[in-house]
């Protein structure tokens, strides 16, 4: 067995390179180097391929049973080796054709999505006939299988061949196991319980660019991986002609004057930091007796741009990094997850490093945590620092991360050392120490002692690190060019009602503080603001010239067709914001009609009175042309402006 899965090895890192060079035009920047890495990379996923292909194979050939010794067992086995194989090698030649239409690995949803083809047949017969010397490179794989296949079987073992039976089965049932074992190891790139099983997105790790994730990868990995998940369904509430003129994702297509601002920016991605913690957002609440948890940030909120109604558009910390610096909101599933995983997005930090800019990302878990490292990549982040770069892992918290106060100090030194450099930097920092189980250093056991749930103490102490970020960095020159931006990732546990709502559930702080007095402060802005409207403000405020990707706004525009809306998405319950009133839809249905400026706790449903709204036909168009664009432009893998 391990020898016929060392020559599919082989077959698939050919299959790789004749994939590169038929499609060598769409990876002008892919060095040989490039080509080394990302191929060492993919021979995980090509493991994981071929023990997904053959656990029936595997198991039959170390089952502890003395039958295996037969030709006959022996040519099944070969049978339904060949048979698998030959079909995975048949997948990921005619993906090698089919990539210049989709852009990325063919994933199980092609068989909904071509469903309802009737000229299947001529699609296939173009693609040989286009790419013949590729399905020729492809039926000699496929001879070499068959003509290379080693069986271990010449002819049947007599029963005096073989050692007593209380020495043969307990072997040989600890060589099961241990292939056992080793098969769920292939199957996970790994045994490491810290890390995350493989996924589409893991494979951008070892790239550049996301749409060289498809080098890394195989078709067989990415079908089989995708089989139980389905597609999105387009609601076809528009023709697909006038998408663009109800709501473009499309920004800035038309260049404003003046130079670009090279200001540095650093964002601040607190995990699991509510509103509901904070005292600067619930002044009025409690007879004027909130309670606070957050005492530095409330102090930095009182000199920074903030927003009454800050929403979260993810629900786990996976889905804020594409909504933060891609646009991408969360929709039913998260991003990172899904089959699309896979398409070309157009990120923050690869536009900010297109102008110049050194950007990094860090975060004190262990780098495969939540596949960060490999989206962090994807959407053009040079460097990332995490746990594996961390140089005192005394500092590591036993579960989750590198407490928050080691590892904000640890980040303002590298934020002094990127203000070193000739360039201006994009700096992240994705903080964790509120992140279950909550705990604090040992030492701080007696300081941070007050709250009503576990989650509190662990958000003074993350808010405490806070402030000692900015005590390091307070007499740094780079600092009053520097815009800092904070927003959690999501939403943490709630001990009060007025939070545990549709709309409390997605409450949390996004506010812009500039050292410099670049930004006014504006506390309690009635705009409404969400993370997919980070990354269209960042580059409103750095005047960026070019045209850019996102279902978000730029919250400081100012032109007359300005709408001040807030999508999100909570397991297929999408809600829409404009100004003053809130819509509630599942299943293309309307379902709740809020009027949350008044109605915090949202008792108080208008679904009855929704003739009385005029409002009401636009929010439910937009809506209608977010969903409908959200799933087109997924399927067809049109999430950057060109």
């Amino acid at each position: 067995m391990a020898v016929n899965f060392l020559i599919m090895l082989a077959i698939y890192m050919i299959s790789r390179w004749v994939f590169y060079y038929a499609n060598a035009r769409f990876f002008p920047d892919v060095t040989f180097g490039d080509m080394l890495t990302m191929s060492l990379g993919g021979l995980k996923f090509d493991i994981s391929a071929l023990c997904y292909l053959n656990i029936l194979c595997i198991a039959m050939q170390f089952i502890p049973l003395k039958c295996r010794d037969t030709v006959r067992y022996q040519r099944i086995v070969k049978i339904i080796f060949l048979v698998v194989n030959i079909v995975g090698i048949v997948v990921n030649t005619a993906d090698i054709a089919y990539f210049e239409f989709g852009g990325r690995r063919t994933t199980w949803i092609v068989f909904s999505e071509f469903g309802g083809e009737s000229n299947l047949g001529k699609i296939f017969l173009n693609s040989i006939t286009g790419f013949w010397l590729v399905w020729l490179v492809g039926i000699a794989m496929i001879a070499a299988v068959i003509f290379l296949y080693y069986n271990p079987i010449k002819k049947n073992r007599s029963q005096e061949d073989y050692p007593a039976a209380r020495i043969y089965y307990p072997v040989h049932t600890g060589i099961f196991l241990l292939a056992a074992l080793l098969t769920v190891a292939g199957f996970r790139g790994g045994l490491s319980f810290k890390m995350h099983p493989l996924r589409q997105d893991s494979a951008e790790i070892y790239c550049k660019h996301p749409l060289e994730a498809a080098i890394v990868l195989n078709t067989p990995f990415t079908m089989i991986t995708t089989m139980h998940k389905k597609g999105y369904k387009d609601p076809k509430f528009f023709k697909e002609e006038e998408l663009d003129g109800i709501f473009n994702p499309v920004k800035n297509t038309t260049p404003r004057g003046g130079q670009m601002r090279r200001m540095n920016v650093v964002v601040f991605l607190m995990e699991s930091f509510s509103m509901e913690y904070t005292g600067f957002y619930n002044k009025e609440k409690d007879g004027g007796n909130y309670r606070s948890y957050t005492p530095f940030l409330d102090e930095l909120l009182s000199k920074s741009y903030s927003f009454q109604y800050s929403f979260a558009n993810s629900a786990r910390s996976v889905d804020c990094m594409p909504a933060t610096f891609a646009g991408i909101p969360r929709y039913i599933d998260p991003y990172c997850y899904y089959i699309y995983s896979n398409n070309t997005l157009q990120g923050l930090p690869q536009m900010l490093r297109d102008e110049g800019y050194n950007t990094a990302f860090f975060h004190g878990a262990p780098n495969t945590t939540l596949g960060f490292k490999a989206f962090a990549n994807s959407i053009g982040f040079e460097h990332y620092y995490g746990l594996d770069e961390y140089p005192n892992k005394d500092d590591f918290d036993g579960t989750w991360a590198i407490f928050d106060e080691p590892y904000l100090q640890y980040f303002a030194k590298y934020c002094e050392e990127y203000a070193q450099k000739d360039k201006p930097f994009f700096l992240t920092v994705f903080t964790a120490s509120s992140h279950e189980p909550f705990k604090i250093p040992e030492k701080y056991k007696d300081t941070f002692t007050s709250g009503d749930i576990p989650m509190h103490r662990s958000i003074s102490y993350s808010d405490y690190a806070i402030r000692k970020f900015f005590e390091q960095v307070k007499d740094e020159p780079w600092l009053e060019n520097t815009i800092f931006v904070f927003s959690a990732d999501h939403c943490g546990m709630s001990n009060r009602s007025d939070y545990n709502t549709d709309m409390g559930r997605f409450l949390i702080p996004i506010f812009f503080y500039t050292p410099g007095g670049q930004l006014p402060v504006m506390c309690d802005s009635t705009r409404l603001m969400q993370q997919i409207d980070i990354t269209p403000t960042l580059l409103g405020i750095l005047n960026y010239q070019k045209p850019y990707f996102s279902f978000g706004k730029n919250v400081f525009d100012d032109s007359p067709n300005y709408v001040n809306y807030v999508f999100n998405d909570r397991n297929g319950t999408s809600m829409y914001y404009l100004d003053d009133l809130m819509i509630e839809y599942r299943n293309n249905e309307l379902i709740g009609i809020y009027k949350f400026r008044e109605d915090f706790s949202l008792k108080n449903n208008l679904l009855s009175k929704k003739n009385q709204l005029p409002q009401l036909p636009f929010m439910e168009r937009q809506m209608r042309a977010i969903l409908q664009q959200y799933i087109v432009r997924m399927k067809q893998n049109r999430l950057t402006a060109k």
